[in-house]
């Protein structure tokens, strides 16, 4: 199944409007920084390792741990986070960066909060070469002027890739989910449900599954009878019409996402209302 490959990888244009002009030395001799570090290094845990990642116009890598162990990379430099995503999700990890990126710089007394945290569940490429789910927590490490300057990247590393879905990232406090932060997150996301779908859909199947989550959503998430379905979306005429793109949907996500999980409009439609939220629904 041939796949659209729209989405150009873009790392330069990630930060550099929102963080130009860091003092690159606020890491420097940065006694709490050191002691995160530190603390990292002393866990000894082998499902883990850490970064440490400057901001500004160029984001560079300034330490890392156990980072060989996991992704075969001694010397982690910020470019490689992305090769290392599967592809599937690259388009997701980066809008989703990009996103909480933008909230950090739009509310710093967020990030300044303590025990303010950043969580994401990302398929990467183990050192093995098989994909694993980590979750990746970040926290500020460094500020320059009251803006975040640096944050610390952990990754733990879960079960294969085939075993597991994602849901939206999480904006926390003190380990509690930040209701102001979510629902500024779910505003940014709101849109990006009908690009992550462009990748490997046309555009009218596109707008189909759009039509299709929101039925999905609002029958609890359980599936609708075809009926239903004709009446909601008239333009696909008749159930063969709606057959055909539900097969078409169903070969073309099997294909993008090899994942044993998404293997029909439907599990796809979950999927979507799970990452991608609707206005309406809580976010747990």
């Amino acid at each position: 199944m041939k796949q659209k490959n729209s989405f150009h990888l873009n790392t330069g244009g990630l930060t550099s409007d929102l963080f130009s002009g860091i003092d690159p030395s606020v890491v420097d001799d940065n006694e709490y920084l050191q002691r995160i570090q530190e603390n990292c290094q002393r866990q000894q845990n082998p499902f883990s390792c850490y970064l440490t990642l400057l901001l500004g116009e160029k984001p560079k890598v300034v330490w890392r741990h156990n980072t060989a162990a996991h992704f075969g990379l001694m010397n982690m430099q910020f470019e490689d986070i992305f090769t290392l995503v599967h592809p599937a999700w690259l388009f997701s990890y980066i809008s989703y960066a990009r996103a909480m990126y933008k909230l950090a710089a739009v509310y710093p007394e967020f990030v300044n909060t303590e025990g303010a945290s950043a969580a994401s569940l990302i398929p990467m490429r183990h050192r093995s070469g098989k994909y694993y789910w980590y979750h990746q927590v970040s926290i500020r490490a460094a500020h320059d002027r009251g803006r975040l300057a640096a944050h610390l990247n952990y990754y733990h590393q879960s079960v294969e890739y085939g075993n597991q879905l994602p849901s939206m990232p999480k904006l926390t406090t003190k380990g509690m989910i930040n209701p102001t932060m979510m629902a500024a997150l779910k505003k940014e996301a709101e849109n990006l449900a009908g690009p992550f779908m462009a990748e490997f859909l046309s555009d009218c199947q596109v707008k189909f599954m759009l039509e299709y989550r929101k039925l999905i959503h609002s029958n609890g998430g359980r599936k609708v009878s075809q009926g239903a379905i004709l009446e909601q979306i008239p333009q696909l005429v008749n159930i063969e019409n709606l057959n055909k793109y539900k097969q078409r949907v169903r070969l073309s996500a099997r294909d993008y996402f090899k994942h044993p999980l998404i293997d029909s409009a439907y599990s796809l439609a979950k999927l979507l209302n799970q990452y991608y939220p609707l206005a309406d629904e809580k976010i747990r």
